[in-house]
């Protein structure tokens, strides 16, 4: 048996060399443009790390505004239906039911929105109109 000794990694002929290419010499031929997109990387990461260290959750009171009753989720929402229910008793008509009581509150918020006062707006006073 006889062995050769042959690399495995040939050399490519000098008119393909040019056209080869990988992201080592892309940057190396684009220094400005490799440059840039570090830094739009960069900015991404530092806003989306700010905001998620800057968020907090909605914590829904009586003095809750109708800008941040629209921030907070389902679960937030309805659990702050069932606290209205044990604090301040039923709707008028006797209305305990926590999804009717969102809706009593989302119905006051939209006309809040309408009029433009939805930061001067209180739950309880959209619940109340």
């Amino acid at each position: 048996m006889t062995r050769v000794n042959a690399p495995t990694d040939r050399a490519a002929p000098a008119g393909e060399a040019a056209d080869a290419w990988n992201t080592r010499a892309l940057v190396a031929r684009h220094k400005v443009a490799a440059l840039a997109g570090l830094v739009a990387i960069a900015l991404l990461v530092v806003i989306v790390v700010g905001g998620i260290l800057t968020s907090k959750p909605v914590v829904v009171s009586d003095a809750t505004s109708c800008t941040t009753w629209g921030s907070a989720n389902q679960t937030q929402q309805a659990a702050y239906a069932r606290r209205y229910v044990s604090e301040h008793g039923s709707l008028p008509g006797g209305v305990t039911d926590p999804a009717k009581i969102v809706a009593a509150i989302n119905a006051g918020c939209s006309e809040a929105n309408v009029n433009d006062v939805e930061d001067d707006v209180n739950v309880v006073q959209a619940i109340h109109g």
